[in-house]
């Protein structure tokens, strides 16, 4: 029978150990038998602690014990979106595919190639999303019988990717970190990105909402990053100051620009925050970016639209500090509208392939704070997997996709995006 988690009390912030305090009948004998694996347990926890006489241990002593050697349960991650055939795990004889609602385990390495979304959700209830073109590896995941969360590390090989933890990690819980070739994050509960260039060697962790210890590679002392907050490291592993996250760019204004064909492009143009160095850019065919196209950098805040039609077009964008780190995201759709009542209007895709028992909530968000909901509803997926909502004028909207990965786990994707429709296609 699996022991029932004992929180350890943490007093030092060396992930090596865990630290226990001994409590009324405590003997470190049984103790030892109890939560270390091997036969050199007492011997190890005795050197470790540079006990005299391991009998005799005061109440209320602190000690250390080597969290590698602390029995444990294998944990694992659920592969929870994945929108194309491609994703492979690496490291066997030969790259096998991952499918939606496979468990993966300690010790996976998984690749994402361009234009994928690919999603874990870890036993915690964390989730991990892969941008397109990273490698991961799924270092440490187990749960030991002295914390009751999964210790878990990731180590990135290549690319970006987005964590949320939502559960606070208190003292005494077990790590949550993610390492890159120079750098190391070290989480308790929040939402945050990380990203590593394995042609420059650049890394860069990124914090939206709660609080993140960063480093270099070879570091011992983090630095704390708090919401809208980053820490770049160089190549060296050496970790600069904390920078303040840059604004999202936001649209600002279009115009008409020559185009070789009848109809006009669109120059769209944005507001950026003074720290933008470049500009991130992304686009898709549907809201939730299920078939994204590489992301690209651009060099002035401003892109050209060809041949747009009254389908809405999405972007996102995200502007990039000198030293690499990246701001929030925002999302636009854009369109040559057709005039319905006073108003130009658009068509707006969302892709349900490979979602099972999606649930589809999708709102309008009025200037007074208000909000219309314009569904709320289950999509049958196997009549149609493409939800088209035709006819929708240009403002703020906002959805969530709920479906189930397996019948024990459910996942969601969420989102918000300004719709903007041009003349021109009436």
């Amino acid at each position: 029978m699996w022991p029932a988690p004992v929180l350890a009390q943490v007093v030092a912030s060396d992930e090596r150990f865990i630290h226990y305090k001994i409590k009324p009948g405590d003997t470190l004998r049984a103790f030892v038998a109890q939560y270390i694996f091997g036969d050199d347990g007492l011997a190890l926890v005795t050197k470790i602690n540079q006990m005299d006489n391991p009998n005799k241990v005061q109440v209320g002593k602190v000690i250390k014990l080597p969290r590698e050697r602390i029995k444990f349960r294998p944990s694992t991650a659920t592969v929870s979106r994945l929108n194309c055939t491609g994703v492979t795990l690496l490291g066997g004889d030969s790259p096998v595919t991952v499918s939606a609602g496979m468990s993966l385990t300690e010790g996976a390495v998984v690749r994402v190639p361009p234009g994928c979304q690919f999603g874990l959700t870890l036993e915690d209830a964390s989730t991990v999303s892969m941008l397109s073109g990273a490698v991961i590896q799924l270092k440490t995941l187990r749960v030991n019988v002295l914390e009751p969360s999964p210790d878990i590390q990731i180590e990135l090989l290549e690319g970006r990717i987005f964590v949320d933890v939502p559960r606070k990690r208190l003292d005494g819980d077990a790590p949550f970190r993610v390492k890159t070739p120079t750098s190391v994050a070290g989480v308790r509960g929040t939402q945050f990105r990380v990203g590593f260039d394995a042609a420059d060697r650049h890394s860069q962790v990124e914090v939206a909402f709660g609080m993140v210890g960063a480093k270099g590679h070879d570091e011992t002392e983090e630095k704390r990053a708090a919401g809208n907050q980053g820490v770049p490291v160089l190549p060296t592993g050496k970790s600069l100051p904390v920078e303040t996250l840059p604004k999202s760019p936001m649209f600002k204004k279009f115009s008409f620009v020559p185009s070789a064909q009848a109809v006009q492009d669109v120059l769209l143009e944005f507001e950026v925050d003074p720290q933008t160095h470049k500009m991130a850019l992304v686009k898709a065919q549907d809201v939730a970016f299920s078939l994204a196209q590489n992301e690209i950098k651009l060099l002035k805040p401003e892109v050209v639209l060809a041949d747009l039609g009254n389908k809405a077009v999405f972007y996102q964008v995200a502007a990039i500090t000198e030293t690499g780190l990246y701001g929030a995201t925002a999302d636009y759709a854009v369109c040559r509208g057709y005039v319905r009542g006073k108003d130009l209007r658009c068509n707006v895709q969302f892709d349900l392939a490979g979602l099972s028992k999606p649930v589809l909530y999708f709102e309008r968000l009025d200037a007074d704070g208000g909000a219309k909901i314009l569904l709320n509803a289950p999509i049958d997926v196997r009549v149609n997997d493409q939800a088209v909502f035709r006819g929708v004028p240009s403002g703020i909207y906002k959805w969530r996709i709920e479906y189930a990965v397996s019948d024990t786990l459910n996942a969601k994707l969420t989102g918000q995006f300004q719709l903007i429709a041009f003349p021109g296609n009436d």
